[in-house]
């Protein structure tokens, strides 16, 4: 019984130690549960800023604290010395203070892990932790710091070559010295906030890029190119020289990866050998079609010939007494395989009109018209506009005096004829069916144009245009006569049918007597411009079908003018009745 007791004994000191160890670990995690809810908005214990003590701090204070102690320090003058130079810094004026991400640093010390915030609230010294604050520089800071440096450092001098005639220069280069900027403004940043009155940094020896010893090799090189001329042969026969005067002009010193190196302008090397390689020059011959009738061939193209002037170069660079004529291939603008790509074999649509009572100088101007026209090349998709393709008719361009029509008067104009040519095209790409886009007829009928399929078009007014809608490219060709103008579409058939019919004539309107002032006909004369048909409306009715099928209907309406005889008054004269002004 003696032993069962001293074991029970021994029991109970036990579960009484224990129950007190129990005890004592629920009355420091009820304190640790303690002082973390008590600081749970506040900075934990011993996190210091630039050694700015903010540890135990409600946000707020810690905020206020370290916005007073920071901006003292800021506002303190730093003295910078680079080299011989020195400066006076307010840090303030470089670095400005970003109080809420460096109270926010504070606060977040120590919470990253459940370990460490444990330790900073258990220990009574917390977690002993330094946060730099968040500083950014300002811009026209570090603009004040470059002025700062360039005056205190000295730029490197490269080393430059230049030629006095045959002989090359050296001027020499010499060292410089530099500060890094980054480096100097982190210097006076960990002054500031250590309370520091004066730093000073050396400034950093800083070679040029081209050194002297470059340039006189490059000098060298120089030297021996034009000491003697340069025979330029072709197949073993000698065309001509290129003499150390002619070379000198074109060399030049082209700096590269820290070296000089020698360098021939290419147009003028090439101006200045041609005459030497004159024979074996060529230029290339571009592709062309060559229509007869419904059917078209390419013609093929020719590559031509010229100086390689890079290769030419290298070759005289190279310091050799003769060297070969170096050339190269030149590939035509329009090659037979671009020819070829455009699917242009046969006649598309074709169409002619006659030139009915013509002068001369309007033939003329439609035959011009014609070798503008004549070798267009419209790719699938692309849109045609007479006035971008013919551009202005003017003296300037070879165009002539003709007429036009002003308000049913023909009155003398420059490139008279031009809606021969219009009607013409307009009429080749009607059969073609292509899409029409903008089209107007004559301001009175003309006979000898088909009724209500002419079109007008004018510089700077009235256009033609049209789209090719097709799969493959357009090959628009000419043909003329003094007596008739032809247009032809040549491309890749796709089993088109144009329809067309023509309505009746109506909304007939007879011609009445109109005026008109002639400001250069003679003061007080009259004279009548006689008149023609009556005016009429009609509408031409297009159908065009693909496989069979309807893909377009369109309606060309055409409003003719009744041909008013005109009264033409001369200059200063006020007619009857309502006028208006021919062109002056």
């Amino acid at each position: 019984m003696t032993e069962i007791a001293a074991r029970i004994q021994r029991m109970s000191r036990l579960s009484a130690a224990l129950l007190a160890l129990a005890l004592l670990s629920m009355a420091a995690s009820a304190a640790l549960f303690i002082r973390a809810l008590t600081l749970r908005d506040s900075v934990l214990p011993g996190v210091e800023v630039a050694g700015i003590e903010v540890g135990g701090l409600e946000r707020a204070d810690a905020r206020a604290r370290i916005a007073e102690n920071l901006s003292a320090r800021l506002h303190t003058p730093v003295q910078v010395a680079i080299g011989q130079e020195r400066f006076t810094v307010v840090p303030a004026e470089l670095f400005e203070l970003d109080l809420a991400a460096t109270e926010r640093r504070a606060f977040e010390a120590g919470r990253g892990s459940v370990t460490a915030r444990l330790g900073a609230l258990a220990t009574p010294s917390g977690l002993g932790q330094h946060v730099e604050p968040v500083l950014t520089t300002r811009a026209e800071g570090r603009v004040e710091i470059f002025r700062w440096i360039f005056a205190a450092t000295e730029r490197p001098v490269q080393a430059r070559l230049r030629l006095n005639g045959l002989e090359p220069i050296v001027m020499p280069g010499r060292p410089g010295t530099t500060v890094d900027q980054s480096a100097l403004l982190a210097s006076i940043q960990s002054a500031a906030l250590a309370g520091v009155s004066a730093i000073g940094l050396d400034p950093v020896r800083l070679e040029p890029s081209l050194r002297t010893g470059e340039a006189g090799r490059a000098a060298a090189a120089a030297r021996s190119l034009l000491s003697a001329p340069v025979a330029i042969e072709r197949r073993g026969e000698r065309l001509g020289l290129l003499t150390p005067t002619q070379l000198a002009r074109m060399l030049s010193f082209v700096a590269v990866d820290g070296e000089y190196r020698l360098a021939l302008d290419h147009d003028l090397l090439a101006r200045t050998t041609v005459p030497l390689a004159g024979p074996f020059l060529r230029k290339p011959v571009d592709a062309h079609f060559k229509a007869k009738g419904k059917r078209v061939r390419v013609v093929p193209g020719r590559p031509g010939t010229r100086v390689d002037a890079a290769a030419l170069e290298a070759a005289v660079l190279s310091r050799a007494r003769s060297i070969p004529l170096p050339l190269t291939k030149l590939t035509p603008s329009f090659t037979t395989q671009d020819a070829y790509a455009l699917g242009i074999r046969q006649r598309v649509s074709t169409f002619t009109t006659d030139m009915g009572e013509s002068s001369a100088n309007r033939i003329w101007n439609v035959q011009l018209l014609g070798r503008y026209l004549d070798g267009t090349i419209l790719q699938p998709g692309q849109t045609f506009s007479y006035n971008k393709v013919m551009g202005p008719r003017t003296i300037e361009r070879g165009f002539r005096e003709g007429q036009m029509i002003w308000n049913g008067v023909l009155v003398p104009s420059i490139g008279g004829g031009v809606c021969q040519t219009a009607t013409t095209i307009f009429n080749a790409a009607f059969e073609a069916g292509l899409p029409i886009k903008d089209r107007l007829n004559h301001s009175f009928y003309i006979s000898h144009y088909p009724l209500g399929r002419d079109a007008t078009v004018s510089w700077g007014g009235p256009d033609l245009v049209f789209k090719n809608d097709l799969d493959h490219a357009i090959l628009i060709k000419v043909h003329g006569t003094p007596s008739t103008f032809t247009v032809s579409f040549y491309g890749t058939k796709q089993k088109r049918k144009v329809v067309a019919t023509t309505s009746e004539q109506t909304n007939w309107r007879s011609p009445h007597l109109q005026y008109a002032i002639d400001p250069n006909a003679p003061a007080g004369s009259v004279r009548t411009a006689a008149g023609g048909g009556p005016g009429f409306d009609v509408t031409v009715y297009r159908k065009v079908l693909q496989d069979g099928k309807v893909i377009r209907r369109d309606k060309f309406v055409s409003r003719y003018t009744p041909q008013n005889p005109t009264a033409v008054y001369g200059a200063g004269s006020t007619p009857p009745g309502p006028y208006f002004y021919l062109p002056g």
